[in-house]
């Protein structure tokens, strides 16, 4: 027995560090898809998101922290470690065209697209705001979007004993095949307008973009239910447009609602980077002015919180083929310890 005292004394501390952290901590595991709603689901456009992120108050492993310390610091937002909370997040975006039978590009329709990220957010916040900045780091043009893409509706396909969806012959033509590096930096703000304590609230968003997506963003957001987070923890468009750190605690359930308008300058996903590609367009092509927003149910319970949203963006191409409105769903779960 005496020598197992010092097994057990371990134990209790671990498990008095890991009680010390509990809610301060977690991950949230995102996964976007036109298929997840099945009325509106066109297998186009953005067609596919998946996400892992990690977010700790305090202390983690967070790769390109220094690079997003050093935008706070330039931009004034962050001038100390005081109150900051950290995520780092792991994920892949990708897009297609409506035909995704054909093996050649079309003209007119938004090319093939993907970015593989890793990247780092720093969130300050406190009272009535929250002041957030990222650095991402990323490869356009993979091929790993073509086989999770032909995987997922070979599943679906036999799961609902159908020919649809079928398979994307068009990868190779996808922006900077074979692969390119890329990098993003973003600092975004969120601010409480109006609220009723638990019961509902309302914020005003802004957002600015540079690197291979340049742009700016203005919105709204507004929760109602019975609610116990912080008004900036909204699980709104987390994949690629979260601002803000998930919540880390509270039991609580709501409806959320989001909107934003978004001046784009440029978009490697369609004008493409330095690589050549098979199709791009040039700026006069691009939609200056593109709509977004989303709509969910989030229920947090104990260390879950489970949301699923419906999203949409009006047409990012001028004229042709693309000259349309996309709809996907998102589920997004998040663990909490």
């Amino acid at each position: 027995m005496a020598r197992a005292w010092p097994l057990l004394s371990l134990a209790s501390l671990l498990l008095a560090a890991s009680a010390a952290t509990a809610a301060n901590r977690g991950v949230g595991l995102y996964t976007d898809q036109d298929l997840l709603l099945p009325i509106l689901n066109e297998d186009r456009d953005y067609t596919m998101g998946v996400a892992v992120e990690f977010f700790q108050e305090d202390f983690g492993i967070y790769p390109l922290d220094r690079a997003a310390r050093w935008l706070g610091e330039r931009l004034g937002v962050h001038k100390d470690d005081d109150n900051i909370r950290r995520s780092y997040m792991i994920g892949t975006v990708n897009y297609t065209p409506d035909d995704l039978t054909a093996a050649e590009p079309i003209p007119g329709d938004r090319p093939y697209a993907s970015v593989i990220f890793l990247s780092n957010k720093r969130v300050h916040a406190s009272g009535r705001k929250a002041v957030g900045v990222e650095a991402q780091f990323g490869l356009l043009g993979t091929y790993v979007a073509r086989e999770v893409q032909s995987t997922v509706h070979s599943w679906w396909r036999d799961a609902s004993n159908s020919n649809e969806p079928y398979d994307p012959k068009g990868w190779r033509n996808q922006i900077s095949a074979g692969g390119e590096p890329t990098v993003r930096f973003r600092v975004a703000k969120t601010g409480l307008m109006f609220q009723h304590r638990n019961l509902w609230d309302i914020a005003y968003t802004w957002d600015a973009t540079l690197g291979y997506q340049a742009n700016v963003s203005f919105g709204l957001s507004a929760r109602a239910g019975q609610i116990a987070s912080p008004f900036w923890t909204i699980p709104f468009d987390p994949i690629n447009r979260g601002n803000f750190v998930p919540s880390t605690g509270g039991e609580e359930w709501y409806f959320w609602a989001a909107y934003r308008a978004r001046v784009v300058g440029y978009d490697a996903l369609l004008q493409g980077q330095f690589r050549d590609s098979a199709l791009t367009y040039n700026a006069s092509d691009i939609q200056r002015l593109v709509h977004e927003g989303g709509m969910g149910l989030t229920v947090a319970w104990r260390f879950v919180q489970l949301t699923t949203a419906a999203n949409f963006k009006t047409n990012e191409l001028q004229g042709g083929l693309a000259d349309r409105t996309h709809w996907w769903g998102g589920t997004y779960l998040m663990l909490r310890f």
